[in-house]
């Protein structure tokens, strides 16, 4: 019989789960986020997910319990109506129990916290975000191959571009691609309220259009209600055009951009863009273990600032933004971040979002973005498709 999904396997789980913890500071995780329970269960349903610091992880199952049961090597997999059935699942909750406080609306916590009325609660996000930085090799391979993805659709757009082509057109063109890929079809961020779908599709001014999403790349989409992807502007001869989108496979999301014009566009453009691709050059030597984000991102506001370009870096107006590059994984916000307060040297296994970008006010932007997973020597471009302008 023909295996429809590939499942995530124990020996991987289990990776996971000491990794955990290393950095716990509780007895016991309640894990409630869908997907800080699918990285230690291997699946992702509606449930109430107790790690202990030590054994077996127990996870009580609203629906779909037969879903849970197929997907997940765990042993211990309860079906579970009611929060209130809680104490009597988890016998030995402990004394200190950590929840995810980052991500946790207020209700889901004060219904679940109440079962537990002798432990002292406390924040259990940290560790579960520590542990999800550095990606064991199994992560690593669903990231390249939704790297792949974004290779694939980056490749097929300079054939797309025609005068008179909307974005969203474009966009569609896109997604098509990527999804007969088998990409997933969903991005997840962590953020409260930041919503992302495939990502931007920008022509000229539209790179710089503000939003109010925390990245630097300007996008109106079709509604005030749904900020993404293209709206129905359309292309003219000279237009930059940015395209900012996202792969995604099992779970894992690789991010990308490339630049892309029909004819040429002005010689500050391409100025730009040749100074956006020696900057990006430099950044991928620092990407290496013991290397500081937040010194890196020093050093990058150093070279910038010694140039015209430093205005426009990194967004137009509001739209600039306060980093250089973003971890990704299962969410794409992770961590670490080449920003500021990052001190936490990089380690092997990370994998970050690199995207030097410079914006225009009234012009759009150039720029790229590439996925690096950093090995013991440095790093690796997992997007590996031409950076350099795509003019048709």
């Amino acid at each position: 019989m023909e295996q429809l999904m590939e499942y995530v396997q124990r020996d991987e789980l289990e990776r996971r789960w000491a990794r955990v913890r290393r950095f716990m500071e509780t007895d016991a995780l309640i894990v409630l986020q869908n997907v800080d329970q699918f990285y230690l269960a291997g699946t992702l349903q509606n449930g109430v997910l107790w790690f202990p610091r030590e054994g077996e992880p127990i996870f009580a199952v609203r629906k779909s319990f037969e879903r849970a049961k197929v997907e997940s090597p765990l042993r211990n997999i309860v079906p579970m109506r009611s929060y209130s059935e809680l104490p009597g699942l988890i016998p030995n909750p402990g004394g200190t129990l950590g929840f995810e406080l980052d991500i946790v609306p207020v209700q889901m916590y004060q219904q679940i916290s109440k079962q537990f009325p002798n432990a002292k609660l406390v924040d259990g996000g940290k560790p579960l975000r520590e542990a999800r930085a550095v990606k064991t090799p199994y992560e690593v391979n669903c990231l390249r191959r939704a790297a792949s993805m974004l290779d694939k659709a980056f490749l097929d757009i300079p054939s797309q571009l025609r005068e008179g082509i909307a974005e969203f057109e474009l966009s569609a063109r896109i997604e098509y691609v990527m999804r007969m890929a088998e990409h997933q079809g969903l991005c997840r961020v962590r953020r409260f309220n930041m919503e992302l779908f495939y990502g931007a599709v920008s022509f000229g001014e539209t790179a710089s259009y503000p939003h109010s999403f925390d990245g630097p790349v300007g996008v109106r989409g079709l509604y005030p209600a749904v900020q993404a992807m293209g709206s129905r502007r359309r292309l003219r001869r000279g237009d930059p055009v940015m395209v900012d989108v996202v792969g995604g496979y099992a779970g894992y999301i690789a991010d990308g951009s490339r630049t892309y014009s029909l004819g040429p566009v002005t010689p500050q453009m391409r100025d730009t863009h040749d100074f956006i691709l020696d900057l990006n050059a430099w950044i991928e030597t620092q990407l290496r273990p013991g290397a500081i984000p937040s010194e890196i991102y020093a050093d990058i506001q150093t070279r910038v600032k010694a140039t015209s370009f430093a205005r426009h870096f990194m967004g137009a107006g509001e739209n600039q933004v306060k980093f250089v590059a973003h971890s990704v994984g299962l969410e794409l916000d992770e961590t670490p971040v080449i920003a500021p307060k990052f001190d936490a040297p990089l380690e092997p296994g990370h994998v970050l979002a690199v995207e030097p970008k410079v914006f225009y006010p009234g012009l759009g932007g150039v720029g790229v973005e590439n996925t690096y997973v950093i090995h013991d020597s440095g790093c690796e471009r997992l997007t590996t498709c031409p950076q350099e302008i795509y003019q048709v």
